[in-house]
């Protein structure tokens, strides 16, 4: 089915690129992009982020226990109590960022290296945009299940102070305090969580 859409003009104003641990990456690209209606003729200019994606992980210790890692993050100057998640190596292409590997390789590759364990049980659970109206970044959602305990391997600037498990009523009460504050991990949290019987109940 045709696009009611037609993009004119399409300029690159930036490109994150950082060395990581395991190879360097493209994060992610900021164009300038100049879209019209052929409904209306109309025309708009935005600024839109085009990314990869992510996956964002729960892994279960146990049936009642999920991890978390306490990251600091530049952006807000804090840290935040998160679930491990990463970004997909990707590459640019006609003006987008498209992934060059699973989301199932790059979830067992994050989950080993911000909290040293590794999965014998993988679930997709869910998918969903971060944020539509400014860029094209969706999000992987997985449970990850019968942990093994290894090494850390963070990335250079990576600043994880703590991995901790949490049993799910303290979660609960985390999210209803406001502790947990990370979008992608309340989402993942919700999943998780919303399938145990009697749901997610936050007071």
């Amino acid at each position: 089915m045709a696009s009611r859409f037609e993009w004119q003009q399409v300029e690159t104003l930036y490109r994150e690129q950082r060395t990581g641990g395991h190879k360097d990456e493209l994060r992610w690209i900021i164009n300038r992009e100049t879209i019209r209606d052929t409904a209306t003729g109309q025309t708009v200019t935005r600024a839109i982020i085009r990314h990869p994606g992510i996956c964002v992980m729960v892994p279960f210790l146990d049936e009642d226990r999920i991890v978390l890692v306490r990251q600091y993050r530049h952006p807000v100057d804090g840290e935040l109590w998160e679930l491990p998640a990463g970004t997909l190596d990707g590459r640019e292409e006609g003006s987008r960022v498209v992934r060059t590997e699973t989301p199932e390789a790059c979830a067992a590759r994050e989950l080993r290296e911000e909290t040293g364990y590794e999965a014998r049980h993988w679930e997709k659970v869910g998918e969903c945009y971060a944020m539509p109206g400014g860029n094209d970044h969706l999000i992987h959602v997985f449970v990850a299940r019968e942990l093994v305990p290894g090494l850390q391997a963070l990335d250079p600037g990576e600043m994880i102070s703590e991995v901790r498990a949490f049993p799910a009523a303290e979660l609960t009460g985390m999210i209803a305090r406001g502790d947990i504050r990370d979008a992608k991990s309340l989402v993942g949290l919700f999943h998780a969580l919303g399938r145990r019987p009697g749901g997610v109940r936050i007071a």
